[in-house]
Protein backbone atom coordinates (compact mmCIF):
# COMPACT_ATOMS: atom_id res chain seq x y z
CA UNK A 1 0.00 0.00 0.00
CA UNK A 2 1.15 3.71 -0.62
CA UNK A 3 0.94 6.88 0.97
CA UNK A 4 -1.39 7.66 -2.25
CA UNK A 5 -3.80 5.36 -1.59
CA UNK A 6 -6.58 6.63 1.08
CA UNK A 7 -5.75 5.23 4.87
CA UNK A 8 -9.24 3.84 6.24
CA UNK A 9 -7.43 4.13 9.92
CA UNK A 10 -4.53 7.29 10.22
CA UNK A 11 -4.49 6.97 13.71
CA UNK A 12 -2.49 3.43 14.83
CA UNK A 13 -1.53 1.69 18.05
CA UNK A 14 2.14 2.45 16.53
CA UNK A 15 3.96 3.54 13.88
CA UNK A 16 7.44 1.64 12.97
CA UNK A 17 9.44 3.72 10.56
CA UNK A 18 11.32 1.29 7.63
CA UNK A 19 10.46 -1.90 6.52
CA UNK A 20 13.94 -3.83 6.80
CA UNK A 21 13.87 -7.20 8.85
CA UNK A 22 14.17 -5.37 11.98
CA UNK A 23 11.03 -3.28 11.65
CA UNK A 24 9.13 -5.77 10.24
CA UNK A 25 10.26 -8.40 13.39
CA UNK A 26 8.89 -5.29 15.82
CA UNK A 27 5.73 -5.04 13.87
CA UNK A 28 4.91 -8.66 13.65
CA UNK A 29 5.91 -9.72 17.25
CA UNK A 30 3.44 -6.08 18.12
CA UNK A 31 0.92 -7.28 15.61
CA UNK A 32 1.01 -11.05 17.69
CA UNK A 33 0.16 -9.34 20.73
CA UNK A 34 -2.87 -7.65 19.34
CA UNK A 35 -1.84 -3.79 18.46
CA UNK A 36 -2.86 -2.57 15.04
CA UNK A 37 0.74 -1.66 13.73
CA UNK A 38 1.28 0.94 10.52
CA UNK A 39 5.24 0.22 9.26
CA UNK A 40 5.96 2.99 6.81
CA UNK A 41 8.91 2.56 4.17
CA UNK A 42 10.98 5.20 2.32
CA UNK A 43 11.27 3.09 -0.66
CA UNK A 44 8.86 1.31 -3.38
CA UNK A 45 9.72 -2.23 -2.06
CA UNK A 46 10.21 -3.70 1.45
CA UNK A 47 13.74 -5.38 2.80
CA UNK A 48 16.02 -3.15 3.31
CA UNK A 49 19.24 -5.20 3.93
CA UNK A 50 17.35 -8.36 2.69
CA UNK A 51 16.51 -6.89 -1.08
CA UNK A 52 16.73 -9.81 -3.83
CA UNK A 53 16.65 -8.34 -7.77
CA UNK A 54 17.04 -9.03 -11.14
CA UNK A 55 19.44 -6.50 -12.50
CA UNK A 56 21.40 -8.61 -15.01
CA UNK A 57 19.14 -10.97 -16.91
CA UNK A 58 15.80 -12.41 -16.22
CA UNK A 59 15.44 -14.98 -13.85
CA UNK A 60 18.58 -14.46 -12.40
CA UNK A 61 18.06 -13.77 -8.69
CA UNK A 62 20.49 -12.00 -6.56
CA UNK A 63 20.68 -10.78 -3.24
CA UNK A 64 22.02 -7.42 -2.79
CA UNK A 65 22.80 -7.56 0.78
CA UNK A 66 22.76 -10.36 2.98
CA UNK A 67 23.09 -13.94 1.53
CA UNK A 68 24.18 -15.78 5.15
CA UNK A 69 21.74 -16.28 7.53
CA UNK A 70 24.09 -17.23 10.47
CA UNK A 71 22.91 -19.46 13.09
CA UNK A 72 18.91 -18.82 11.91
CA UNK A 73 17.74 -22.22 13.47
CA UNK A 74 18.02 -20.60 16.65
CA UNK A 75 16.60 -17.55 16.12
CA UNK A 76 13.36 -17.03 18.07
CA UNK A 77 11.10 -15.74 15.38
CA UNK A 78 10.81 -19.09 13.39
CA UNK A 79 8.81 -20.15 15.78
CA UNK A 80 7.13 -17.46 17.88
CA UNK A 81 5.89 -15.97 14.76
CA UNK A 82 6.07 -19.54 12.42
CA UNK A 83 7.31 -17.93 9.85
CA UNK A 84 7.22 -21.33 7.65
CA UNK A 85 3.17 -20.82 7.70
CA UNK A 86 3.85 -17.50 6.01
CA UNK A 87 6.51 -17.89 3.02
CA UNK A 88 9.99 -18.27 4.66
CA UNK A 89 12.52 -21.33 4.72
CA UNK A 90 15.96 -21.81 4.35
CA UNK A 91 18.59 -24.56 3.50
CA UNK A 92 21.77 -25.27 5.28
CA UNK A 93 24.37 -27.04 3.26
CA UNK A 94 25.90 -30.31 4.63
CA UNK A 95 29.54 -28.19 3.15
CA UNK A 96 29.34 -24.78 4.50
CA UNK A 97 32.09 -23.25 4.25
CA UNK A 98 35.67 -23.16 2.32
CA UNK A 99 38.97 -21.09 1.96
CA UNK A 100 40.90 -21.78 -1.86
CA UNK A 101 44.24 -20.55 -1.98
CA UNK A 102 46.96 -19.67 -5.09
CA UNK A 103 48.72 -22.67 -4.94
CA UNK A 104 45.69 -25.30 -5.53
CA UNK A 105 45.03 -26.16 -1.77
CA UNK A 106 42.02 -25.47 0.41
CA UNK A 107 40.35 -25.68 3.80
CA UNK A 108 36.89 -26.89 4.30
CA UNK A 109 34.19 -26.71 6.55
CA UNK A 110 31.39 -29.37 6.55
CA UNK A 111 28.75 -29.06 9.01
CA UNK A 112 29.70 -32.92 10.03
CA UNK A 113 32.46 -32.21 13.13
CA UNK A 114 34.62 -35.23 12.16
CA UNK A 115 34.69 -34.07 8.16
CA UNK A 116 35.97 -30.77 9.06
CA UNK A 117 38.26 -31.92 11.27
CA UNK A 118 39.87 -34.11 8.68
CA UNK A 119 39.88 -31.06 6.50
CA UNK A 120 41.80 -29.31 9.05
CA UNK A 121 44.23 -32.02 10.09
CA UNK A 122 45.81 -32.04 6.58
CA UNK A 123 47.10 -28.59 7.75
CA UNK A 124 47.45 -28.41 11.56
CA UNK A 125 46.63 -31.71 14.02
CA UNK A 126 46.49 -29.49 16.61
CA UNK A 127 44.58 -26.90 15.03
CA UNK A 128 41.32 -29.73 14.00
CA UNK A 129 41.91 -30.48 17.73
CA UNK A 130 41.07 -26.92 18.87
CA UNK A 131 38.35 -26.74 16.45
CA UNK A 132 36.53 -29.54 17.67
CA UNK A 133 36.78 -27.87 21.43
CA UNK A 134 35.89 -24.49 20.51
CA UNK A 135 32.79 -25.73 18.49
CA UNK A 136 31.98 -28.17 21.57
CA UNK A 137 32.29 -25.16 23.83
CA UNK A 138 30.63 -22.37 21.82
CA UNK A 139 28.13 -23.84 19.34
CA UNK A 140 27.35 -26.37 21.70
CA UNK A 141 27.49 -25.96 25.27
CA UNK A 142 27.01 -22.19 25.44
CA UNK A 143 24.79 -21.51 22.46
CA UNK A 144 21.79 -21.11 25.33
CA UNK A 145 24.06 -18.10 26.19
CA UNK A 146 25.01 -16.89 23.47
CA UNK A 147 21.17 -17.03 22.11
CA UNK A 148 20.53 -15.39 24.91
CA UNK A 149 22.74 -12.78 24.81
CA UNK A 150 22.21 -12.07 21.73
CA UNK A 151 17.92 -11.48 22.19
CA UNK A 152 18.26 -9.62 25.08
CA UNK A 153 19.34 -6.05 25.86
CA UNK A 154 22.76 -5.67 26.27
CA UNK A 155 23.72 -5.38 30.05
CA UNK A 156 26.18 -3.05 31.82
CA UNK A 157 29.24 -4.89 32.16
CA UNK A 158 29.43 -5.49 36.16
CA UNK A 159 26.03 -6.76 35.59
CA UNK A 160 27.51 -9.04 33.09
CA UNK A 161 29.89 -10.13 35.33
CA UNK A 162 27.42 -10.95 38.45
CA UNK A 163 25.90 -13.05 35.79
CA UNK A 164 29.04 -15.29 34.43
CA UNK A 165 31.52 -17.27 36.39
CA UNK A 166 33.66 -20.23 36.30
CA UNK A 167 35.85 -20.91 34.11
CA UNK A 168 34.33 -21.46 31.11
CA UNK A 169 33.09 -17.80 31.19
CA UNK A 170 36.24 -16.56 32.25
CA UNK A 171 37.82 -18.04 29.07
CA UNK A 172 34.62 -16.44 27.08
CA UNK A 173 35.50 -12.87 28.31
CA UNK A 174 39.05 -12.97 27.86
CA UNK A 175 38.63 -12.32 24.17
CA UNK A 176 37.67 -8.69 25.10
CA UNK A 177 41.71 -8.52 25.40
CA UNK A 178 42.44 -9.21 21.62
CA UNK A 179 42.38 -7.84 18.15
CA UNK A 180 40.89 -9.33 15.26
CA UNK A 181 44.16 -11.26 14.48
CA UNK A 182 45.52 -11.53 17.77
CA UNK A 183 42.63 -13.58 19.19
CA UNK A 184 42.91 -15.85 15.91
CA UNK A 185 46.60 -16.28 16.37
CA UNK A 186 45.81 -17.47 20.25
CA UNK A 187 43.28 -20.19 18.66
CA UNK A 188 45.27 -21.46 15.52
CA UNK A 189 48.71 -21.94 14.74
CA UNK A 190 48.35 -23.29 10.86
CA UNK A 191 48.65 -20.02 8.54
CA UNK A 192 46.32 -20.88 6.15
CA UNK A 193 43.62 -22.09 8.70
CA UNK A 194 44.44 -18.29 10.58
CA UNK A 195 43.69 -16.64 7.26
CA UNK A 196 40.47 -18.88 6.49
CA UNK A 197 38.92 -17.62 10.14
CA UNK A 198 40.33 -13.64 10.18
CA UNK A 199 38.60 -13.34 6.60
CA UNK A 200 35.31 -14.69 8.44
CA UNK A 201 35.84 -12.90 11.22
CA UNK A 202 35.67 -9.78 8.52
CA UNK A 203 33.09 -10.95 7.06
CA UNK A 204 30.48 -9.01 9.93
CA UNK A 205 32.41 -6.22 8.90
CA UNK A 206 34.28 -5.82 12.29
CA UNK A 207 36.92 -3.73 12.72
CA UNK A 208 40.59 -4.90 13.78
CA UNK A 209 40.77 -2.99 16.95
CA UNK A 210 41.56 -4.33 20.39
CA UNK A 211 38.86 -5.72 22.45
CA UNK A 212 36.94 -6.32 19.14
CA UNK A 213 38.35 -10.18 19.67
CA UNK A 214 34.77 -10.64 22.19
CA UNK A 215 33.10 -10.99 18.95
CA UNK A 216 34.88 -14.17 18.28
CA UNK A 217 32.50 -17.23 20.55
CA UNK A 218 29.66 -16.18 18.92
CA UNK A 219 30.94 -15.85 14.99
CA UNK A 220 32.62 -19.34 15.67
CA UNK A 221 29.35 -20.60 16.99
CA UNK A 222 28.00 -19.93 13.98
CA UNK A 223 30.80 -21.20 11.45
CA UNK A 224 28.32 -24.49 10.74
CA UNK A 225 25.05 -22.62 10.63
CA UNK A 226 24.92 -21.00 7.55
CA UNK A 227 21.63 -20.50 5.53
CA UNK A 228 20.31 -19.90 2.46
CA UNK A 229 16.69 -18.16 2.05
CA UNK A 230 15.04 -20.06 -0.14
CA UNK A 231 13.80 -18.08 -3.45
CA UNK A 232 15.74 -14.79 -2.30
CA UNK A 233 16.57 -13.11 1.12
CA UNK A 234 13.57 -10.78 0.78
CA UNK A 235 11.39 -13.72 1.58
CA UNK A 236 12.09 -13.16 4.61
CA UNK A 237 10.70 -9.50 5.10
CA UNK A 238 7.79 -10.67 3.02
CA UNK A 239 6.67 -13.32 5.41
CA UNK A 240 6.69 -10.60 8.21
CA UNK A 241 4.75 -8.47 6.36
CA UNK A 242 1.99 -10.99 5.82
CA UNK A 243 1.95 -11.67 9.58
CA UNK A 244 1.70 -7.67 10.19
CA UNK A 245 -1.03 -7.67 7.85
CA UNK A 246 -3.16 -10.73 9.28
CA UNK A 247 -2.66 -8.80 12.31
CA UNK A 248 -4.61 -5.77 10.66
CA UNK A 249 -1.50 -3.70 10.58
CA UNK A 250 -0.39 -2.01 7.37
CA UNK A 251 2.79 -1.68 5.61
CA UNK A 252 3.20 2.13 3.69
CA UNK A 253 5.89 2.21 0.45
CA UNK A 254 6.80 5.35 -1.23
CA UNK A 255 6.33 6.94 2.98
CA UNK A 256 9.69 8.77 3.59
CA UNK A 257 9.30 10.07 7.28
CA UNK A 258 10.99 13.46 7.81
CA UNK A 259 9.97 14.01 11.33
CA UNK A 260 8.82 11.85 14.45
CA UNK A 261 6.03 14.30 16.21
CA UNK A 262 6.05 14.93 19.69
CA UNK A 263 3.77 16.57 22.98
CA UNK A 264 5.20 16.84 26.04
CA UNK A 265 8.18 14.66 25.62
CA UNK A 266 6.28 11.63 24.56
CA UNK A 267 6.03 10.54 20.51
CA UNK A 268 2.56 10.85 19.18
CA UNK A 269 3.54 10.00 15.46
CA UNK A 270 5.41 11.15 12.36
CA UNK A 271 4.96 13.54 9.41
CA UNK A 272 6.06 12.22 6.19
CA UNK A 273 7.47 14.08 3.03
CA UNK A 274 4.06 15.39 1.38
CA UNK A 275 2.93 16.47 5.08
CA UNK A 276 0.92 13.81 5.62
CA UNK A 277 1.09 12.60 9.32
CA UNK A 278 0.60 8.81 11.23
CA UNK A 279 -0.58 8.81 14.89
CA UNK A 280 0.90 6.29 16.56
CA UNK A 281 -1.12 6.21 20.53
CA UNK A 282 0.90 4.15 22.40
CA UNK A 283 4.55 4.01 20.69
CA UNK A 284 6.65 5.04 17.39
CA UNK A 285 9.78 3.16 16.52
CA UNK A 286 12.71 3.76 14.24
CA UNK A 287 13.90 0.79 12.41
CA UNK A 288 16.54 2.86 10.71
CA UNK A 289 19.87 4.61 12.05
CA UNK A 290 20.38 5.87 15.41
CA UNK A 291 21.84 9.14 14.06
CA UNK A 292 19.08 9.80 11.77
CA UNK A 293 16.74 8.99 13.94
CA UNK A 294 18.31 11.65 17.07
CA UNK A 295 17.67 14.38 13.71
CA UNK A 296 14.12 13.67 12.67
CA UNK A 297 13.05 13.85 16.30
CA UNK A 298 15.34 16.30 17.57
CA UNK A 299 19.02 16.83 18.66
CA UNK A 300 17.86 18.65 22.14
CA UNK A 301 15.96 15.55 22.83
CA UNK A 302 18.94 14.14 23.86
CA UNK A 303 21.80 14.50 26.32
CA UNK A 304 24.95 15.95 25.10
CA UNK A 305 26.78 12.62 25.37
CA UNK A 306 24.74 10.94 23.39
CA UNK A 307 24.40 13.76 21.03
CA UNK A 308 28.43 14.03 20.60
CA UNK A 309 27.96 10.41 19.81
CA UNK A 310 25.63 9.75 17.54
CA UNK A 311 27.33 12.88 15.48
CA UNK A 312 30.69 11.37 15.28
CA UNK A 313 29.31 7.62 14.42
CA UNK A 314 31.95 5.63 13.03
CA UNK A 315 30.49 4.10 9.91
CA UNK A 316 33.79 1.11 9.05
CA UNK A 317 36.53 1.76 7.31
CA UNK A 318 35.49 -0.90 4.50
CA UNK A 319 32.53 -1.63 3.08
CA UNK A 320 31.83 -4.80 0.47
CA UNK A 321 31.96 -4.25 -3.19
CA UNK A 322 30.28 -7.18 -5.02
CA UNK A 323 30.40 -8.53 -8.67
CA UNK A 324 27.09 -10.58 -9.59
CA UNK A 325 27.06 -13.12 -12.65
CA UNK A 326 25.03 -14.84 -14.66
CA UNK A 327 26.31 -17.94 -15.87
CA UNK A 328 25.57 -21.39 -17.69
CA UNK A 329 27.61 -23.15 -15.82
CA UNK A 330 28.49 -22.78 -11.87
CA UNK A 331 31.97 -21.95 -10.97
CA UNK A 332 34.55 -24.87 -10.46
CA UNK A 333 37.39 -23.99 -8.18
CA UNK A 334 40.74 -25.72 -8.91
CA UNK A 335 41.20 -26.18 -5.37
CA UNK A 336 38.73 -29.39 -6.32
CA UNK A 337 41.74 -31.53 -7.08
CA UNK A 338 43.17 -31.10 -3.85
CA UNK A 339 39.72 -31.93 -2.06
CA UNK A 340 36.16 -32.22 -4.46
CA UNK A 341 34.36 -31.54 -1.26
CA UNK A 342 34.97 -27.61 -2.33
CA UNK A 343 32.73 -28.69 -5.39
CA UNK A 344 29.56 -28.82 -2.43
CA UNK A 345 30.71 -25.75 -0.47
CA UNK A 346 27.75 -22.74 -0.37
CA UNK A 347 30.54 -20.02 1.28
CA UNK A 348 33.77 -19.72 -0.52
CA UNK A 349 36.90 -17.36 0.78
CA UNK A 350 39.43 -16.87 -1.65
CA UNK A 351 42.14 -13.81 -2.42
CA UNK A 352 44.22 -14.15 0.47
CA UNK A 353 46.63 -16.62 0.77
CA UNK A 354 48.24 -15.65 4.33
CA UNK A 355 47.56 -13.13 7.01
CA UNK A 356 49.99 -10.87 5.94
CA UNK A 357 47.30 -10.27 3.07
CA UNK A 358 44.49 -10.03 5.13
CA UNK A 359 45.93 -7.15 7.06
CA UNK A 360 46.88 -5.52 4.36
CA UNK A 361 43.56 -5.46 2.39
CA UNK A 362 42.29 -3.85 5.30
CA UNK A 363 45.04 -1.02 6.06
CA UNK A 364 44.21 -0.33 1.84
CA UNK A 365 40.42 0.28 2.79
CA UNK A 366 41.07 1.95 5.46
CA UNK A 367 43.76 4.69 3.67
CA UNK A 368 40.40 4.52 0.47
CA UNK A 369 42.67 2.69 -1.97
CA UNK A 370 41.13 0.19 -4.52
CA UNK A 371 42.79 -2.98 -2.86
CA UNK A 372 46.00 -4.65 -4.52
CA UNK A 373 44.66 -7.56 -2.41
CA UNK A 374 41.11 -8.30 -3.73
CA UNK A 375 39.99 -10.79 -0.88
CA UNK A 376 36.71 -11.65 0.78
CA UNK A 377 33.75 -14.32 -0.06
CA UNK A 378 30.67 -15.80 -2.29
CA UNK A 379 28.67 -18.03 -3.27
CA UNK A 380 26.94 -19.89 -6.00
CA UNK A 381 22.97 -20.19 -4.76
CA UNK A 382 21.67 -22.01 -7.69
CA UNK A 383 23.67 -24.55 -7.10
CA UNK A 384 21.64 -24.89 -3.63
CA UNK A 385 18.17 -23.64 -4.61
CA UNK A 386 16.88 -24.01 -8.20
CA UNK A 387 15.05 -20.83 -8.17
CA UNK A 388 17.47 -18.19 -7.83
CA UNK A 389 18.55 -18.64 -12.10
CA UNK A 390 16.74 -20.52 -15.11
CA UNK A 391 17.11 -24.13 -15.76
CA UNK A 392 19.56 -23.79 -17.90
CA UNK A 393 21.81 -21.41 -15.88
CA UNK A 394 23.18 -19.99 -12.48
CA UNK A 395 23.37 -17.35 -10.46
CA UNK A 396 26.84 -16.47 -8.87
CA UNK A 397 28.41 -13.77 -6.23
CA UNK A 398 31.77 -12.58 -4.96
CA UNK A 399 32.00 -9.73 -2.61
CA UNK A 400 35.41 -8.20 -1.83
CA UNK A 401 36.05 -6.08 0.81
CA UNK A 402 36.49 -2.29 -0.30
CA UNK A 403 36.29 1.25 0.64
CA UNK A 404 33.54 3.69 0.03
CA UNK A 405 35.53 6.34 -1.10
CA UNK A 406 38.11 4.66 -3.57
CA UNK A 407 40.74 7.84 -3.87
CA UNK A 408 38.36 9.76 -1.63
CA UNK A 409 36.00 10.36 -4.05
CA UNK A 410 32.74 7.84 -3.58
CA UNK A 411 31.88 8.54 -7.02
CA UNK A 412 35.05 6.62 -8.44
CA UNK A 413 32.96 3.37 -8.30
CA UNK A 414 30.72 5.09 -10.54
CA UNK A 415 33.22 6.52 -12.96
CA UNK A 416 35.59 3.40 -13.39
CA UNK A 417 32.75 0.90 -12.60
CA UNK A 418 33.82 -1.42 -15.97
CA UNK A 419 37.33 -1.24 -14.97
CA UNK A 420 36.92 -2.38 -11.44
CA UNK A 421 34.20 -4.71 -12.48
CA UNK A 422 37.33 -6.81 -14.61
CA UNK A 423 39.49 -6.42 -12.19
CA UNK A 424 37.39 -8.35 -9.50
CA UNK A 425 36.56 -10.76 -12.38
CA UNK A 426 40.52 -11.50 -12.89
CA UNK A 427 41.05 -12.42 -9.28
CA UNK A 428 38.52 -15.06 -9.45
CA UNK A 429 39.34 -16.55 -12.66
CA UNK A 430 42.62 -17.44 -10.81
CA UNK A 431 40.78 -20.09 -8.61
CA UNK A 432 37.77 -20.83 -11.41
CA UNK A 433 38.65 -22.53 -13.67
CA UNK A 434 35.29 -21.78 -16.00
CA UNK A 435 34.68 -18.14 -16.11
CA UNK A 436 35.61 -17.40 -19.31
CA UNK A 437 33.67 -15.29 -21.65
CA UNK A 438 31.98 -17.95 -23.07
CA UNK A 439 30.31 -19.23 -19.50
CA UNK A 440 29.60 -15.49 -18.32
CA UNK A 441 26.33 -14.53 -19.39
CA UNK A 442 26.10 -10.97 -17.85
CA UNK A 443 27.72 -9.56 -15.01
CA UNK A 444 26.51 -6.85 -12.64
CA UNK A 445 29.17 -4.45 -9.97
CA UNK A 446 26.80 -3.53 -6.85
CA UNK A 447 29.27 -0.91 -4.98
CA UNK A 448 29.69 0.61 -1.89
CA UNK A 449 28.13 3.55 -3.71
CA UNK A 450 25.20 1.60 -4.65
CA UNK A 451 24.89 0.24 -1.18
CA UNK A 452 24.22 3.73 0.18
CA UNK A 453 22.01 4.60 -2.81
CA UNK A 454 19.54 1.28 -2.12
CA UNK A 455 19.57 2.23 2.24
CA UNK A 456 20.29 5.60 2.80
CA UNK A 457 20.99 4.42 6.35
CA UNK A 458 23.66 2.34 5.26
CA UNK A 459 26.11 5.50 4.85
CA UNK A 460 29.24 5.30 3.49
CA UNK A 461 28.32 1.76 2.40
CA UNK A 462 28.09 0.57 6.31
CA UNK A 463 26.02 -2.65 5.76
CA UNK A 464 25.55 -3.23 8.80
CA UNK A 465 24.77 0.82 9.98
CA UNK A 466 27.85 1.07 11.76
CA UNK A 467 31.24 -0.55 12.12
CA UNK A 468 31.85 -3.16 14.88
CA UNK A 469 34.34 -1.86 17.50
CA UNK A 470 34.71 -1.70 21.03
CA UNK A 471 32.90 1.74 21.51
CA UNK A 472 29.77 0.38 18.87
CA UNK A 473 29.02 -3.03 20.29
CA UNK A 474 27.44 -4.26 23.29
CA UNK A 475 25.80 -1.71 25.51
CA UNK A 476 27.72 0.78 23.64
CA UNK A 477 25.56 0.53 20.52
CA UNK A 478 24.79 3.19 19.74
CA UNK A 479 25.37 4.34 23.18
CA UNK A 480 24.81 3.02 26.68
CA UNK A 481 21.91 5.23 27.31
CA UNK A 482 19.82 3.85 23.83
CA UNK A 483 21.43 0.38 23.67
CA UNK A 484 18.43 -1.03 25.76
CA UNK A 485 16.19 0.35 22.74
CA UNK A 486 13.96 2.80 25.05
CA UNK A 487 14.95 6.82 24.50
CA UNK A 488 14.93 9.81 26.88
CA UNK A 489 11.44 10.36 24.49
CA UNK A 490 8.26 8.09 26.45
CA UNK A 491 6.92 6.04 23.55
CA UNK A 492 9.90 6.24 21.10
CA UNK A 493 11.93 3.11 20.61
CA UNK A 494 15.10 2.57 18.80
CA UNK A 495 15.05 -1.15 16.69
CA UNK A 496 17.60 -0.51 14.44
CA UNK A 497 21.04 -2.49 13.11
CA UNK A 498 22.42 0.34 15.04
CA UNK A 499 21.05 -0.63 17.94
CA UNK A 500 22.29 -2.89 20.62
CA UNK A 501 22.88 -6.63 19.04
CA UNK A 502 22.47 -5.15 15.78
CA UNK A 503 23.49 -5.24 12.29
CA UNK A 504 23.25 -8.82 11.18
CA UNK A 505 20.58 -10.62 9.74
CA UNK A 506 19.10 -11.52 13.11
CA UNK A 507 16.60 -9.62 13.98
CA UNK A 508 17.28 -9.03 17.68
CA UNK A 509 16.72 -5.28 17.88
CA UNK A 510 13.07 -5.77 16.85
CA UNK A 511 12.49 -8.86 19.19
CA UNK A 512 14.37 -6.66 21.86
CA UNK A 513 12.20 -3.81 21.20
CA UNK A 514 8.77 -6.00 21.09
CA UNK A 515 9.65 -6.81 24.54
CA UNK A 516 9.81 -3.61 25.78
CA UNK A 517 6.87 -1.94 24.30
CA UNK A 518 5.22 -5.31 25.34
CA UNK A 519 6.43 -4.68 29.00
CA UNK A 520 5.82 -0.89 29.05
CA UNK A 521 2.69 -1.57 27.66
CA UNK A 522 1.91 -4.19 30.03
CA UNK A 523 0.39 -6.25 27.37
CA UNK A 524 0.44 -10.14 27.45
CA UNK A 525 2.95 -11.89 24.95
CA UNK A 526 1.79 -14.85 23.35
CA UNK A 527 5.59 -15.81 23.49
CA UNK A 528 7.72 -16.44 25.93
CA UNK A 529 11.14 -14.51 25.79
CA UNK A 530 14.19 -15.84 25.71
CA UNK A 531 15.88 -16.11 28.87
CA UNK A 532 17.96 -13.58 30.61
CA UNK A 533 21.86 -14.33 29.91
CA UNK A 534 23.31 -16.75 32.99
CA UNK A 535 26.38 -19.01 33.25
CA UNK A 536 27.57 -20.44 36.53
CA UNK A 537 29.71 -23.25 35.53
Amino acid sequence: MTVEEELIVTTFDGVVIGAGHNGLTLAAYLARAGLKIAVRERNSEIGGGTSTEEPTLSGYRFNLHSNFFMGFRHAPMMRDLELHRFGFSFIEPPVQQAAAFRDGSCVVIHQDLDATCTSLARFSKQDAKTFRDLYHLYAVKMRPLLVSLLYNAPLPIDDLLDRLSGPEAKEFLSHAQHDLFSVVRKHFEDDRIRTLFTSYMHVVTTENRPGSGIVFPAIFANVMGFGLPVGGAVTFPMALERVVKTGGGVVLYDADVKEILTNSNRATGVRLANGNTINGQNFVASAIDAPSTMQMVGENMFSEDVREKLNSWHWGNHSLVTLHLALRSRPLYKSRSFDPDIDRAFNIFFGMDDIEQVERCFTQCEAKKFPDVLMGNGACNSHFDPSYAPTDGHSAFWWPFAPYAVEGNPENWDHHKDEYAQRILDVWREYATNLDDDNVRARFLFSPLDVERLNVNMRQGAVRMGAYIPSQLGINRPHPQLSGTRTPIEGLYLSGSSTGNGGGINGAPGYIAANAITEDLKLKRPWTPVPMPEWRH
